[in-house]
Protein backbone atom coordinates (compact mmCIF):
# COMPACT_ATOMS: atom_id res chain seq x y z
CA UNK A 1 0.00 0.00 0.00
CA UNK A 2 1.27 3.45 -0.91
CA UNK A 3 0.86 6.25 1.65
CA UNK A 4 0.95 9.79 0.32
CA UNK A 5 1.68 12.47 2.90
CA UNK A 6 -0.04 15.59 1.60
CA UNK A 7 1.77 17.86 4.09
CA UNK A 8 4.68 18.04 1.66
CA UNK A 9 2.40 20.17 -0.54
CA UNK A 10 1.55 22.56 2.32
CA UNK A 11 -0.51 22.92 5.48
CA UNK A 12 -3.30 24.68 3.57
CA UNK A 13 -4.36 22.87 0.42
CA UNK A 14 -6.64 25.03 -1.72
CA UNK A 15 -7.23 25.86 -5.35
CA UNK A 16 -8.33 23.79 -8.31
CA UNK A 17 -5.17 24.55 -10.33
CA UNK A 18 -2.89 23.63 -7.43
CA UNK A 19 -4.85 20.41 -6.90
CA UNK A 20 -4.52 19.52 -10.58
CA UNK A 21 -0.77 20.23 -10.45
CA UNK A 22 -0.35 18.00 -7.39
CA UNK A 23 -2.40 15.24 -9.01
CA UNK A 24 -0.24 15.39 -12.15
CA UNK A 25 2.87 14.96 -9.97
CA UNK A 26 1.27 12.10 -8.04
CA UNK A 27 0.26 10.24 -11.22
CA UNK A 28 3.96 9.70 -11.96
CA UNK A 29 4.46 7.63 -8.79
CA UNK A 30 1.07 6.10 -7.87
CA UNK A 31 1.01 2.46 -6.84
CA UNK A 32 -2.42 1.21 -5.83
CA UNK A 33 -3.90 0.90 -3.30
CA UNK A 34 -3.26 4.44 -2.07
CA UNK A 35 -3.87 5.93 1.38
CA UNK A 36 -3.85 9.70 1.82
CA UNK A 37 -2.19 10.97 5.01
CA UNK A 38 -3.33 14.43 6.11
CA UNK A 39 -1.04 14.72 9.14
CA UNK A 40 0.05 18.36 9.38
CA UNK A 41 -2.59 19.59 6.93
CA UNK A 42 -4.65 22.29 8.64
CA UNK A 43 -7.27 22.84 5.97
CA UNK A 44 -8.42 21.39 2.67
CA UNK A 45 -10.34 23.33 0.06
CA UNK A 46 -13.02 21.41 -1.80
CA UNK A 47 -11.64 22.54 -5.17
CA UNK A 48 -8.19 21.12 -4.35
CA UNK A 49 -9.74 17.96 -2.94
CA UNK A 50 -11.93 17.46 -6.02
CA UNK A 51 -8.81 17.31 -8.18
CA UNK A 52 -7.07 14.67 -6.05
CA UNK A 53 -9.33 12.52 -3.85
CA UNK A 54 -11.97 11.28 -6.36
CA UNK A 55 -9.35 10.79 -9.08
CA UNK A 56 -7.42 8.35 -6.88
CA UNK A 57 -10.57 6.76 -5.45
CA UNK A 58 -11.98 6.08 -8.92
CA UNK A 59 -8.83 4.12 -9.78
CA UNK A 60 -9.32 1.80 -6.80
CA UNK A 61 -12.97 0.82 -6.76
CA UNK A 62 -14.40 4.23 -5.82
CA UNK A 63 -12.89 3.92 -2.32
CA UNK A 64 -10.01 5.67 -0.60
CA UNK A 65 -8.51 5.44 2.87
CA UNK A 66 -7.70 8.65 4.76
CA UNK A 67 -5.56 8.89 7.89
CA UNK A 68 -4.68 11.71 10.30
CA UNK A 69 -7.31 14.19 9.09
CA UNK A 70 -8.45 16.88 11.51
CA UNK A 71 -12.14 17.75 11.88
CA UNK A 72 -12.04 20.58 9.31
CA UNK A 73 -10.40 18.35 6.70
CA UNK A 74 -12.84 15.51 7.51
CA UNK A 75 -15.78 17.85 6.89
CA UNK A 76 -14.47 18.80 3.45
CA UNK A 77 -13.73 15.15 2.63
CA UNK A 78 -17.30 14.15 3.53
CA UNK A 79 -18.63 16.77 1.09
CA UNK A 80 -16.26 15.55 -1.63
CA UNK A 81 -17.32 11.93 -1.05
CA UNK A 82 -21.00 12.84 -1.29
CA UNK A 83 -20.58 14.96 -4.44
CA UNK A 84 -18.28 12.45 -6.15
CA UNK A 85 -20.17 9.32 -5.10
CA UNK A 86 -17.05 7.73 -3.60
CA UNK A 87 -16.43 6.02 -0.28
CA UNK A 88 -13.90 7.48 2.11
CA UNK A 89 -12.66 5.28 4.94
CA UNK A 90 -11.31 7.51 7.69
CA UNK A 91 -9.03 6.39 10.49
Amino acid sequence: MMIINLKKYGAVLTGREFGADVMNKLKQELKFPVTLDFEGVESLGSSFGDEVVPVIANEQGKTIKIVNANNDVKGTLKDIAFDSKITIVME
